[in-house]
């Protein structure tokens, strides 16, 4: 249909259209055995899939870097208007939520979602890759099912196997990172993996407060017997949601909080419980 409209060669088309493939600047479906082609959406999957072009040079990324500084804040702020409920939701880290006593759905659940998945694929975060804001890991981007598999097609990262997925949420948590995901019940198809100073959401939602990504079901809470006011949770919190206070205890702010579980796992007197205060049914369909 394009070749006829255009008056150009099939193969010209063709070879334009998996070169934009491979530069994010389309998206491939097949149907009935033939590809069918489409835009980006939206910005963030414009911002995602053009940033992952393999063969992007440096000023490529330079100049995404000056959009998310300059413009973005201005479209971030729109959006949230415009946006029912968030395009993303944190997920608790999973040894911070003792499942045994707390309820946990799969798509809440890092593990469950890993192990129930088709085929996994990682790539790099395209925030630190543009933002370059901090030294956290970069390859911890985990695609899921179809989203793996356009991942592999188009060269933007590795297959991995649910053991090396695991590796590298271990990672992640070690690091300090915060689980993001698709905010709907069903499994998404991506796990980000995000710091409080390079990603997209995060930075305007720690300077600006605003609402552009949801918080999990859970809170922490503190025993006050057990904490000593040393003060790791608060050096391991993006959002300020948690600070020892005068008295040597830390609290926990629950307007700012976003439920990541950081906090509780790295409480070296594990002093910090996350507990359930939403219903599932706070997660969109």
């Amino acid at each position: 249909q394009m070749a006829e409209k255009l008056n150009r060669p099939i193969t010209e088309i063709a070879n334009d259209l998996q070169d934009m493939f491979r530069k994010g600047l389309v998206f491939k479906k097949v149907k009935e055995g033939l590809p069918n082609w489409r835009g980006p959406a939206h910005i963030a999957q414009f911002h995602d899939g053009s940033i992952l072009w393999p063969e992007a040079p440096p000023v490529f990324y330079d100049l995404w870097s000056k959009y998310m500084e300059i413009e973005w804040p201005k479209l971030a702020s729109v959006l949230t208007e415009l946006m029912p409920r968030p395009f993303t939701r944190v997920i608790p880290v999973g040894k911070s939520v003792d499942t045994g006593r707390v309820e946990v759905l799969a798509p809440e659940n890092v593990r469950e979602i890993i192990e129930g998945a088709n085929r996994l694929a990682v790539t790099n975060c395209t925030c630190r890759l543009t933002m370059k804001k901090c030294d956290a890991p970069l390859e911890v981007c985990l695609q899921i099912n179809k989203a793996a598999d356009y991942t592999v097609e188009r060269g933007s990262g590795r297959e991995v196997t649910q053991a090396e997925a695991l590796d590298i949420i271990q990672e992640t948590e070690n690091a300090g990172l915060v689980h993001v995901t698709l905010n709907k019940s069903s499994i998404g198809h991506f796990i980000c993996n995000c710091c409080g100073c390079c990603c997209q959401s995060f930075t305007m939602l720690i300077s600006d407060g605003l609402p552009i990504c949801d918080p999990s079901r859970y809170r922490p809470g503190v025993n006050t017997d057990l904490c000593t006011g040393c003060g790791t949770c608060e050096e391991r919190c993006y959002f300020n949601a948690i600070a020892v206070g005068d008295e040597d205890i830390a609290t926990v702010e629950p307007d700012s909080c976003l439920g990541c579980g950081q906090c509780a796992i790295g409480c070296p007197e594990e002093a910090i419980t996350m507990t359930e205060i939403r219903e599932p049914s706070f997660i969109p369909e």
